[in-house]
């Protein structure tokens, strides 16, 4: 059964990493919605937030992963979440590629030829993939401190 724990610097610190990264993902999805037909200033703004988002998921995981982070501390008070947080720690380098990757596809022009609504459901399954990510840092924050992390709002 799980003990409740008050929150501590680590959880606190990554609590403003979360919101950190909701708002990047909110504000990319806010850019890649809006209207392309000037494809260069749409591209400017969706290469703005994701670089906006690269860093916020960068810090997200310097918060996480280093020395005395949340996953250390979430490990030493709650040793049956182990499996849980490695899990969580070996999705930061995948996704980590991804941004950079999607970063990598906005830099310059775009061609042409580029499929905007293609572009689009790209930069959609990223989001999707980290807000599973978040969704499942919750839960295991839950599960290690019966604490909710927020970030909704």
């Amino acid at each position: 059964m799980n003990q409740e724990h008050q929150a501590t610097q680590a959880l606190e610190a990554a609590a403003r990493r979360r919101r950190e990264l909701r708002d990047a993902l909110v504000a990319l999805e806010d850019a890649i919605s809006s209207p392309s037909r000037d494809a260069e200033p749409w591209r400017e703004a969706v290469a703005a937030r994701l670089a906006a988002l690269r860093d916020a998921f960068a810090e997200h995981v310097a918060e996480t992963e280093g020395a005395g982070g949340l996953y250390d501390e979430m490990e030493e008070i709650a040793p049956h979440v182990q499996g849980k947080a490695r899990r969580l720690r070996e999705e930061h380098p995948p996704l980590t590629r991804a941004i950079g990757d999607a970063a990598v596809r906005f830099t310059g022009p775009l061609p042409e030829t580029a499929d905007l609504d293609e572009l689009r459901e790209d930069v959609q399954r990223l989001m999707s993939r980290l807000t599973r990510h978040r969704s499942h840092g919750a839960d295991l924050v839950w599960e290690a401190y019966a604490l909710d992390i927020g970030g909704a709002g």
